[in-house]
């Protein structure tokens, strides 16, 4: 028997899937969120020097020891956007032979290294950006790992060992006082006279053992107010770091500190490395679309 009452129902139920199928497919607007890693010493621009020059001392601690750079280095990975609205993004992470998606080595050496775009991020507004100073153990492979992490490729001279991870923290150059002596290591490899270098890394800690400890750190840093991102609004968040605060901040004389290559003896520096990052502003930049 023809009930409209039950053909009502029946339609109502089919625009109701409709439209929700209609929603599920919606596709969410991104845009992108570029973040500019600026190294600086105090108030100046980064220079290079060859390794032992002792020519030229471009900088100078909060102490009075003289020093010049000749590597400045760091690893970011787990870079993540929030909103006071709950907007939320999390680069995505991968690392495996072929590739390491969301690590990335920013060296002074490396022109270009210190800008990251970030693709895909949900329309909205965001206010504060996490990341991660240093290799987690997700990115510590037994087997070959390819890309930044690659350590016959542009991680070279970055890997220790299985237990120790990546440096993620490298600081090297020349100091006026440092009581480094020449050491001939064998294999091309090195140390010359009056030069100092601190490798700081470690993932993990190792009980009864004094050699290895966990100085990976987490980092927060407030944008100075909400910006948009949307398909026509790409915000660029100018972010400042200082290592000289490293310096100053752990009181180092290189007279007696100059040579860093273990976890645990980078510990004393790595309490420094969350006050070395300082978001100077973001601009507003409009996307360009052909």
């Amino acid at each position: 028997m023809y009930n409209k009452n039950s053909w009502a129902v029946a339609l109502l139920i089919i625009f109701s899937f409709s439209c929700s199928d209609d929603n599920a497919t919606q596709p969410t607007e991104t845009g992108t969120f570029q973040v500019f890693f600026d190294n600086k010493i105090g108030a100046s621009e980064v220079t290079l020097r060859e390794p032992g020059n002792t020519t030229a001392y471009d900088y100078e601690t909060a102490s009075g020891q003289k020093f010049n750079l000749s590597e400045l280095g760091y690893y970011i990975s787990e870079i993540k956007l929030e909103g006071p609205d709950g907007a939320l993004y999390e680069d995505e992470m991968t690392a495996n032979a072929s590739e390491a998606k969301g690590y990335y080595l920013i060296r002074e050496a490396v022109s270009g290294s210190g800008s990251i775009t970030l693709e895909n991020v949900p329309a909205g507004k965001y206010d504060r950006i996490t990341f991660t100073l240093g290799v987690k153990e997700e990115g510590i492979t037994e087997g070959a790992v390819g890309g930044s992490l690659d350590p016959a490729g542009d991680a070279a001279l970055w890997f220790w060992r299985w237990n120790s991870g990546y440096i993620f923290f490298k600081m090297e150059g020349t100091a006026e006082n440092s009581g480094q002596e020449y050491i001939d290591f064998g294999g091309g490899f090195e140390a010359l006279e009056n030069t100092f270098g601190f490798h700081v890394g470690g993932w993990k800690e190792v009980e009864a053992d004094d050699v290895f400890a966990n100085n990976v750190k987490t980092i927060t840093l407030d944008l100075q107010g909400s910006v948009n991102v949307s398909p026509e609004l790409s915000p660029l968040a100018h972010v400042i770091v200082d290592p000289l605060k490293v310096l100053d901040g752990a009181n180092v004389d290189f007279s007696t500190t100059f040579s860093i290559h273990s976890p645990v003896a980078g510990q004393p520096l790595a309490e420094e490395l969350t006050d070395i990052f300082l978001v100077h502003h973001v601009h507003q930049s409009t996307q360009k679309h052909d």
